[in-house]
Parts: C-alpha cells; structure tokens; sequence
C-alpha cells in the first residue's frame, strides 16, 4: 500500500505563549465565611438527601407517617424458573400470609 505523506510545518508553538513568573504555593485563608458555610451547608444537605434511603424507619413509623396504612405490593414469578420443586406453591403461600397480615387501613396490590 501506498500512503500519501502529508508535508510537516514548522511551528514555533512557544512563541504566542506569555512567560508567567513562578508564585510559590502558600497556605491560603478563606475569606468569605459566609459563603463557605453557604457551600458547606448546600454540601451537606446533598449528602443527607442521598443518604436518606439509607436510613432504616421502622414499619410503624413509616405507615403513621403517612396516614396509618401500609402499601403492600404482591408479585408472583410465573417464570420456568418458579417450577422447580415447591418454589411456586412457597411462594403462593407466602402472597397468602401477606395479604392475611394487612390491617384495616392497609392496601393491597
């Protein structure tokens, strides 16, 4: 095969660059306080935000703190992975067991 050679152009990239003297690295102080404790503040609050699923409430708490009722959601595998031995009949029982602890302020799906 035969590559076209592109022709090279000499160029001084050195010469539109400005010389900036060294500065010597000091410790800095800050300044705006105010404006620190502002980021800071913001900072924080994203890590508590993220943070929260985290956090585990009790079931009780949880349900009064939405109005005294649980969601409960139920979904069954009807997949060929659930006819391996009992698998299908634990897991109907379970859907059962389920839906016969939900309270009267409870909602089933």
């Amino acid at each position: 095969m035969h590559k076209e050679r592109k022709e090279t152009t000499p160029f001084p990239s050195l010469m539109f660059l400005l010389r900036t003297p060294y500065q010597h690295s000091r410790r800095q102080r800050i300044r705006d306080w105010l404006l620190f404790l502002t980021r800071a503040l913001v900072f924080l609050l994203l890590v508590a935000a993220f943070a929260r699923p985290v956090f585990e409430r009790p079931p009780d708490a949880a349900a009064a703190a939405i109005g005294g009722g649980r969601e409960v959601v139920i979904l069954l595998d009807r997949s060929f992975s659930m006819r391996v031995g009992d698998r299908w009949s634990r897991a109907q029982a379970q859907a059962r067991q389920a839906l016969d602890a939900l309270g009267p302020n409870d909602r089933g799906t």
